[in-house]
């Protein structure tokens, strides 16, 4: 009977790895999605910050633009195909679903710009010209080329999304990887883990685009010309003057 039981367990488990830049709202993501999907697992590991299990890895070849140290490594991956076989080395798990956090960048660089003073990152005060929306670039341009090459396995789900239609996003989700739903209708998290609640005036910042408030037009500037414009196309990103 506890060998029986065991392959159950087994058999139900979705398991998935969640990824994301810092302040692209995987910590919510993540809880939203155990609340409202029966028998999925994120195998990601919270502290190796240089491995491949973490859910800010940099996986994209050019190093030297990761703007924080503890994230630094070697490793490259020409295809999904080798990234995946990593991750079944490192996590000895056969992992099929991928979940990536993607967030407006105008709303990213509010969030991003605060964690990166609060963590003091060298480069903070110098605005974006220097590493971070190239990070941004980098990071989720890297995560694209996988989800064209591995469409059944990596899915980029933007915030955005889960803030205006939370019922339509999860439905989508639940199809493409075959999820059981928890509840009839959306949960909302009552609790994020290392977040203050999400309250609705919270939504509604986003909802509204306040924050295009709290950038200055030298900064707009800035995104304007340095965001990746293939991102702002698939993701159907608007530039503001």
């Amino acid at each position: 009977m506890e060998n029986q039981n065991s392959t159950d367990r087994e058999i139900k488990e979705h398991a998935a790895l969640l990824y994301g830049m810092q302040r692209s709202g995987s910590n919510y993501t993540r809880q939203l999605l155990l609340d409202n999907f029966q028998h999925l697992r994120f195998y990601n590991h919270p502290f190796s910050r240089c491995m491949p299990t973490f859910k800010h890895f940099r996986l994209y070849d050019e190093k030297s633009a990761i703007p924080d140290k503890r994230f630094y490594n070697s490793f490259s991956y020409n295809t999904f195909k080798d990234f995946k076989q990593h991750i079944r080395q490192v996590s000895g798990k056969e992992i099929k679903i991928y979940i990536i956090c993607i967030k407006d960048p105008y709303s990213w660089y509010v969030s991003y710009m605060k964690h990166a003073k609060k963590n003091k990152y060298p480069y903070f005060k110098r605005s974006l010209n220097s590493h971070f929306l190239i990070d941004y670039n980098l990071f989720y341009g890297k995560w694209l080329d996988f989800s064209r090459e591995a469409p059944e396995e990596v899915y980029i789900l933007r915030y955005e999304d889960l803030i205006h239609d939370l019922e339509g996003s999860l439905e989508l989700l639940g199809d493409k990887f075959g999820l059981q739903r928890s509840t009839e209708s959306a949960v909302k998290p009552a609790k994020v883990p290392m977040n203050r609640k999400f309250t609705e005036s919270r939504a509604q910042f986003y909802r509204e685009r306040k924050y295009l408030d709290l950038i200055s037009e030298q900064d707009k500037s800035v995104i304007q010309h340095l965001v990746d414009q293939e991102l702002l196309s698939t993701f159907n990103y608007q530039i503001f003057p």
